[in-house]
């Protein structure tokens, strides 16, 4: 399982959440999370995981915010 898998993990749902929130900045925030995360050297599954964690975040967010 590599969804929550490390202390950065409920950092990524969180920015996934703030990027909802404010969603005029929210494709930049996208944007720059997709960057670093193609940059960070890890496992393709963990990076995966990240992306759900943030994907999570988001669909939270748009769910509460909206």
């Amino acid at each position: 399982m590599y969804v929550f898998d490390d202390k950065k993990s409920i950092w990524h749902f969180m920015l996934g959440l703030v990027s909802a929130y404010f969603k005029a900045l929210s494709i930049i925030i996208i944007f720059c999370y997709i960057i670093y995360q193609l940059r960070e050297r890890e496992k393709p599954e963990s990076k995966l995981g990240d992306f759900i964690e943030f994907l999570l975040g988001y669909a939270y967010g748009l769910a509460v915010f909206s």
